[in-house]
């Protein structure tokens, strides 16, 4: 029977991490700068997941992978080193009340409490062989993000900041149109001369005797002062 201090506890990122590194690179030398690199953690928990690895049997003492790693790196070998693994680690009674393939989580707890572990304890220890109690390799897929890279790359507006810019865009045609028709009404060009619009009424007093020759040189009058352009 395997001493209860010597249960390992090993994290499924760990497990699934060290498995990656050895189906890339089989002769790989798993020590703690590599690990701390791969996963992300320090050192001094690397020295601690590689001596797990190396009481079940996964590396040798110069942090290679062992036969056994080598075929637990293999899909069609996987279950076969797991259940040699779990024999090699764990008592008989263990293994006939959670058989590998078939365990029950609560019942793990419940063996490992009785082995006078803590809670978290017992839940940690049962968790890994629960893990190593799994026949099929069954690495939990990276997480990936559902937005496309374009998607990624453009700044999302808010909803208010999209609001504001058409009525800012609409505001300033408008502003447009309106000194565009002040131009118009202010600069009216003719022969070259710009000049200001001027509203001007005049009163005309013809005298009730006057006859028609004569009225009608008052308007030729009034219409070449007023409104033909003046020479240049």
């Amino acid at each position: 029977m395997a001493d209860k201090a010597r249960y390992p506890q090993i994290p499924s990122t760990v497990w699934w991490g060290v498995r990656a590194i050895l189906q890339k690179t089989p002769s790989a030398t798993i020590d703690e700068r590599l690990l701390g690199v791969q996963l992300g953690v320090q050192e001094a928990a690397s020295r601690a997941y590689i001596n797990e690895l190396k009481s079940v049997g996964i590396l040798t003492d110069e942090s290679k992978a062992s036969p056994l790693a080598q075929k637990w790196r293999l899909d069609e070998s996987y279950a076969e080193a797991v259940t040699e693994i779990i024999e090699d680690v764990y008592p008989e009674g263990l293994r006939h009340l959670a058989p590998p393939g078939d365990a029950e989580r609560q019942k793990v707890v419940s063996w490992f409490l009785r082995e006078g572990l803590g809670q978290g304890a017992a839940g940690n220890k049962a968790a890994t062989y629960l893990l190593l109690a799994s026949l099929t390799p069954n690495e939990a897929p990276k997480p990936t993000s559902k937005a496309s890279p374009e998607s990624n790359s453009k700044p999302r507006q808010a909803k208010g900041q999209q609001m504001v810019k058409p009525k800012r865009e609409a505001a300033a045609r408008d502003d447009q149109s309106r000194q565009d028709n002040h131009d118009k009404d202010v600069r009216r060009t003719k022969g070259g001369v710009e000049t200001l619009p001027l509203n001007v009424n005049v009163q005309i007093h013809i005298s009730a005797d006057a006859g028609s020759e004569q009225i009608e040189s008052i308007f030729q009058a009034m219409r070449r002062y007023l409104y033909d352009a003046p020479d240049t």
